[in-house]
């Protein structure tokens, strides 16, 4: 099956693990933070995972996003 260019995935503890190279534990509990704040917002989650385009904007934002 095709994946469409650029629509958002679900990325697993280990795929944040690796691409924040920390420890899979730590990534279940990013995973569970992020849940939290989309639960919040009134949107549905899936638990154990993360929508790709929401880990990227959280943690790999462009300069024009970069907070002091």
């Amino acid at each position: 099956m095709n994946q469409e260019e650029g629509k958002p995935t679900m990325l697993n503890a280990e795929q944040v693990a690796q691409r924040l190279n920390m420890s899979k534990g730590f990534a279940y509990k990013i995973i569970q933070e992020m849940n939290e704040e989309q639960i919040k917002k009134g949107r549905a989650v899936v638990k154990g995972r993360v929508r790709s385009d929401h880990f990227e904007a959280r943690f790999f934002a462009g300069d024009e996003d970069a907070r002091i």
